[in-house]
Formats: structure tokens, sequence, C-alpha cells
């Protein structure tokens, strides 16, 4: 068995942070003996990981830097962190000064993966630098087809975030929409605030399903636009708590589990509720793009759209069509489970026939 190494950091208060890694260092945790990265992370986001005792944690970027080097060069197993990222400087230098590591511990047995990332604004120069860089990986897998037509390497996989949920057949079991009364809505704070349109089409969705109006923030930093959306809508509201992602995760599951769509331009909102078989609706009141490649690379087309020049007809003939689909577009769960799946076992593979070099000495933080 390899030891594993990752960095296991994200937003705080985003709980598609959490769940998107947690399912990652699932997929990592036959892959070997896991040492993660949890500089700066409070206590509240690491209960969304689902950490094991064994898992040896690393809280302070002085003890980070010196033990990645030395267990790279060690042979060990590294995993790129995964989420959405730019194909800039930053990013490329990370790349390239890790690739000469990854290639040295190759000499020992070492193996890297990068998996999981969507590039949010592609560059000419840096894309070919994080290309070059990524050269030194066993496996490379983007979360959507534009991305890894930009850099140009690897293949496509689903966000790690849809291995997480209800079981297949519970979703499947979804696509009669029966018990299903929620209408769930989940919107950034950084975006234009919704106008009357926008909110009279919301309005007619509920109306004509006969949809209780449920505002569920998946980001802390949406909470002030969530209390107002409510407001507006007359819909209840189940504000953000603040800290801990497990507890947060289960509220926010068991709202989606009820709901017949997730309204939302944040792409976790909508794929957690899609995992609880409820119908994901990208409307958002600016650019839907992130949400329409990433749930493109699971065979889900046609379901974000932005308030843009259409009327509030034309908008909620969409939402129809979509509900008019909700067999097929719930379908699209087992395929994708499916595929992280391979892809999990491709990384097993990796870390298989690698002893771990882990110094049982060395104490740098415990699971929990």
């Amino acid at each position: 068995m390899a030891e594993v190494l990752f960095s296991a950091r994200g937003q705080v208060d985003n709980l598609g942070d959490s769940v998107l890694r947690r399912s990652l260092l699932r997929a990592l945790r036959p892959a070997g003996d896991l040492t993660i990265s949890v500089v700066g992370m409070p206590e509240g986001y690491l209960s969304g990981l689902d950490l094991a005792p064994g898992d040896r944690l690393v809280r302070d970027t002085a003890d980070w830097g010196p033990l990645l080097v030395r267990e790279l060069l060690a042979g060990a197993l590294y995993a790129y962190n995964a989420g959405e990222t730019y194909a800039d400087a930053t990013y490329a230098r990370h790349c390239l000064i890790t690739a000469p590591l990854l290639l040295a511990g190759r000499l020992r047995g070492g193996r890297s993966v990068h998996t999981g990332f969507g590039i949010r604004a592609p560059h000419p120069v840096w894309g070919r630098a994080v290309r070059l860089g990524l050269a030194a990986c066993d496996e490379v897998a983007w979360r959507d087809a534009p991305s890894r037509d930009w850099i140009g390497t690897g293949s496509i996989a689903p966000d790690w975030a849809y291995a997480e949920g209800s079981p297949t057949a519970d979703v499947n079991r979804a696509a009669d929409g029966a018990g299903r009364d929620v209408l769930a809505i989940s919107l950034r704070f950084d975006r234009p605030a919704p106008d009357d349109e926008w909110l009279g089409v919301v309005r007619e969705v509920a109306r004509v399903r006969a949809l209780t109006m449920v505002v569920v923030p998946q980001v802390g930093r949406d909470d002030e636009r969530a209390e107002v959306v409510a407001r507006q809508l007359g819909a209840d509201l189940l504000p953000w708590d603040g800290h801990d992602h497990a507890d947060r995760e289960k509220v926010v599951r068991e709202v989606f589990r009820r709901s017949s769509f997730v309204l939302s331009d944040r792409l976790h909102a909508l794929v957690l509720g899609h995992t609880e078989g409820a119908l994901p609706v990208g409307f958002g009141t600016a650019g839907v793009e992130k949400l329409e490649r990433t749930l493109a690379a699971v065979g889900v087309h046609g379901v974000a759209f932005e308030r843009g020049r259409r009327s509030e007809d034309e908008m909620v003939r969409l939402i129809d069509d979509i509900d008019a689909r909700r067999a097929s577009l719930l379908g699209a769960i087992g395929p994708a489970r499916a595929r992280l799946a391979a892809l999990a076992d491709r990384i097993a593979l990796l870390g298989s026939g690698t002893p771990s070099a882990r110094d049982p000495r060395v104490t740098l933080g415990t699971g929990p």
C-alpha cells in the first residue's frame, strides 16, 4: 500500500467543497495510508470530510511542504486537490514545480493523479504550461469537456460529488415525482438580484404544481441573499447555521429528498439535489456556463439558463420541458456513479504495489 498525499482544503462555508473532497478521499483510501493537508480548515469543515481514525492530518503549512517533498521522493502517491481553478500563472507554477518531484518519485514506485477539476477561464500560455506539468501524472480526468479541451490532455469524469447522496435505486424511484412537494431554491450572493419576472417564474412553477417554496442556502455567504429572496417569494427559509458541514448537509439533503426541483445558480446545490432525486434547474440571473459544462459531463443538457431576454412564459416553458424529462434526467445518476467507480478503481490500482513510506513516529494530527 502506498502513502497517499492529498490537500483537502476548500471554502470553509461551502458544502460543495467538503462533499466533493469527501468523495475523492473515499476513492483514495483504498490506494493507501492517507496524509491530508487541512491547513487553516476549521473543525466544522472537517466534519464534512468523514475522516477516518487512521488518517494523518497536517495542520501547519511549515509541516506540509517538507513532508510533501520527502514523501514524494520516497515514492508516495500524490493526488491533486479537486474543484474549480484557473489556468493561470499560479496554478501553472504549482504543476510545474510539482512535476519534477513526481518524476523523481517514480524511481521509487511513486504515482500521481489529477482528477475532478474544472477550468474557470482558459489561457493559451498558462494552459500549455499546466499540460506540461500534468505530463508527470498517471491519471488526469476533468469534470467537463471544455476544461479537457482547453488543457489538451486527460479524460472526462463527473464531478466527484455525484458519488454521494441517496442510493441510485432510490433516485430512480423518484422519476414519478410522487411525494415531492417542495421547490428548493439556492442563489449566489455575488450575482444580480432576481427581478420581478424571475420571481414570477418561480412562483408560477410552484403554484401549478402545488409545491412549497423553501430557500436553503448551500453556502454561508449566500445567507443574506436567501433571506431577501425568501421574503420576496413568501417562501420558507432554512438559514445557514454557520459552522458544522456534516449537520448542515443533513438538513440540505433532507430538503432535497422532498424536492421536485432544486432551482439554483450554485453548481453543487444542483448536484446535491440531483443525487437526492430532485431535478436540477440552473436558473440564474447571470452566466450559467459553469453549470452547463459540468452537468453535460453526466449527460444532462438543457437545464441551465439565465434570465436574459426570455419572457416569463418562455422561462416557465423551459422548466416544464425539464419536468417532462424527469425519468431520463434522474437516470443519468447511475451511469455517472459507474464512471466515478471505475476511476476510483484505477486510482486504487496505482497505489496497490507501492509500500507506504510513512514514519509511524511522526504525528502531525489525527483523524476524529
